[in-house]
């Protein structure tokens, strides 16, 4: 029998070699600068998902909130998901997500609709929230079953709204995925301490406090959802990261608090990887994740297939 040890691939250690030589952005660089060199960065890895994946978008409005929708070239009816891009509630959008959303519309069959809500600094919080949240409400509010995910501060915004669901005892999902969430944006714990991720430095989670919760209270569940309420009437979740993330601690505390009041919760650690490593289509580790994802979602619809 062939022993598998589990280990980062050689094209993924490449990867984070590479981005640890990287220089980062300067530092005078506006709002609107970084957000045109985030869209310019990731633009041909999005054109390429969409060619990849078969998969049909188009710009919507639900309830006055932007939106991508985005169709798998198979449909399977009556489920469709949300999913809430990352960029630390400054910078991105739904199209530079298009790497996950796409791969995850077709490995579930399943329409996926992204908000494209307001960035802070314009926009501080709680207005990523309210777009989400209204989005939310009007997809719950029909027949189908709902899954929602998102990446890093869509993570955040991921658990951040099941929290204000919560709260007002409105419908929920049944099944909820965070890739790399933003947990805990007052304690990052020893791997922010460590600072050993290429893909995201510390001083990054500053800039957000700064731009996104000035002056907010960081122990507020819809701003740092590892102060929730969770228990057995939590929507299943799949939470992953990798030993290099700078939320790895965040995670692994999010899962035990989760875990310890009854809710059903998985995480998953990938060997050597960095922040939100699934946006990346050139490591196997990133498609590897995204089936992950899918079979643990797919696993509570009614119909699993």
């Amino acid at each position: 029998m062939t022993r598998r040890a589990a280990k980062i691939s050689d094209a993924a250690r490449a990867f984070m070699a590479a981005a640890e030589a990287a220089p980062p952005f300067p530092d005078d660089l506006t709002i609107d600068e970084k957000r045109k060199l985030t869209r310019q960065a990731y633009a041909k890895a999005a054109k390429e998902a969409v060619i990849r994946h078969g998969v049909i978008c188009k710009e919507i409005e639900v309830e006055g909130v932007p939106c991508l929708r985005i169709v798998p070239p198979k449909v399977t009816e009556g489920r469709v998901m949300i999913y809430i891009f990352g960029g630390g509630f400054m910078v991105g959008s739904p199209f530079e997500d298009l790497p996950i959303s796409a791969a995850l519309a077709t490995h579930l069959n399943c329409p996926v609709i992204c908000p494209d809500y307001r960035l802070a600094p314009e926009h501080p919080f709680p207005a990523a929230l309210d777009d989400v949240e209204a989005v939310a409400c009007a997809i719950l509010s029909d027949d189908n079953e709902v899954l929602i995910a998102g990446e890093s501060a869509g993570g955040n915004l991921t658990l951040a709204l099941h929290q204000r669901l919560l709260s007002k005892g409105a419908r929920q999902p049944v099944a909820m995925a965070a890739l790399s969430p933003a947990t805990d944006l007052g304690d990052i714990g020893d791997s922010g301490f460590a600072d050993r991720d290429p893909l995201l430095s510390a001083t990054r989670v500053d800039e957000v406090n700064q731009s996104y919760v000035p002056d907010r209270d960081l122990t507020d569940p819809e701003i740092s959802p590892i102060y929730g309420t969770y228990g057995p009437q939590t929507p299943p979740t799949f939470l992953t990261t990798g030993t290099r993330d700078l939320f790895l601690s965040s995670c692994v505390r999010q899962e035990r608090v989760m875990r310890e009041a009854g809710a059903q919760v998985q995480l998953r650690v990938w060997e050597g990887l960095g922040h939100v490593f699934e946006f990346y289509p050139e490591l196997p580790e990133a498609d590897a994740s995204l089936r992950e994802v899918a079979d643990f979602l797919r696993r509570h619809l009614s119909e699993p297939e």
